[in-house]
């Protein structure tokens, strides 16, 4: 892993966006930690692979009211000079112009959704991110902060439900789900022998096996939310089923890569799932 991880990172103003939040949150008492392409890139930084570019920072925080999540929002505008989004209630700018989505769950939900005052999106459902918050995060260090991020499982459960809430606007969520797909079973290897050595007495490739633990590792967040865990189920088999166009949206390279391989990549996740 690279010795300055915000370096590798590449992106200079993250240190103070991290840094802004930490200290905000501290001040309210709020637990937050790095959703999406943060997460996703650290992992593949300190596995020595080369991080997806990305133009914001998402983090999930954990909120017991609105009120609570205006003094957040209107602590970083007031102190830290952020900017409120104009189509985006949930969205500041930083003082660098970095889009910062500040996405709120826990006691603030009200029958799974999410409604604040503010212009253009002003509700969303943040579906996974209770469990998340309580099984699959982990603890980093980047430059001289600490903070908590999504394990890479929690991060394919969370792209997974944005993508089926939003599909239309969430078109890197299916490449970053075939990515990670890609990349899992080479990178997490230890894992598929320390815990899963059991699947290679079936006569299925490493690759295959990394799929299906990936899906297992998913399944340890859910299987607890019965709900959750249809929704899941159903996301997968309406994309296998192509009545939803996530397998379509996964090809990276349209030249070496086929719509069945990725419905097959998608049965072996939910193999996964349903194992557990």
């Amino acid at each position: 892993m690279p010795s300055n991880l915000l370096e590798a990172l590449g992106n200079d103003d993250l240190k103070n966006i991290i840094s802004d939040t930490i200290e905000a949150a501290n001040e309210l008492n709020i637990d937050f930690f790095g959703v999406g392409a943060l997460a996703r890139n650290v992992w593949y930084i300190e596995n020595d692979r080369k991080p997806r570019g990305t133009k914001d920072v998402d983090f999930g925080v954990y909120i017991p009211d609105s009120e609570t999540y205006s003094a957040l929002k209107s602590k970083l505008i007031k102190h830290y000079k952020y900017v409120q989004s104009s189509g985006n209630a949930f969205c500041l700018i930083s003082p660098n112009n970095i889009p910062v989505d500040f996405l709120p769950f826990g006691e603030i939900e009200n029958q799974g959704k999410v409604l604040i005052d503010g212009k253009g999106l002003t509700t969303i459902k943040l579906d996974g991110f209770k469990e998340v918050y309580d099984k699959g995060i982990r603890t980093v260090d980047i430059g001289l902060q600490t903070i908590n991020i999504c394990t890479i499982p929690s991060v394919v459960l969370l792209k997974l439900i944005a993508y089926d809430d939003r599909p239309e606007h969430r078109s890197k969520d299916p490449l970053d789900i075939s990515s990670i797909i890609k990349e899992f079973p080479n990178i997490e290897s230890d894992l598929l022998w320390d815990e899963y050595s059991y699947l290679y007495d079936q006569d299925i490739s490493h690759e295959e096996i990394g799929t299906i633990v990936l899906g297992c590792e998913v399944s340890k967040l859910i299987s607890q939310n019965k709900e959750l865990l249809n929704r899941v189920l159903r996301i997968l088999q309406d994309a296998i089923n192509l009545t939803s166009s996530l397998a379509e949206r996964m090809i990276i390279d349209n030249e070496n890569e086929t719509i069945e391989q990725k419905q097959n990549l998608l049965r072996l996740f939910k193999q996964g799932i349903k194992k557990e």
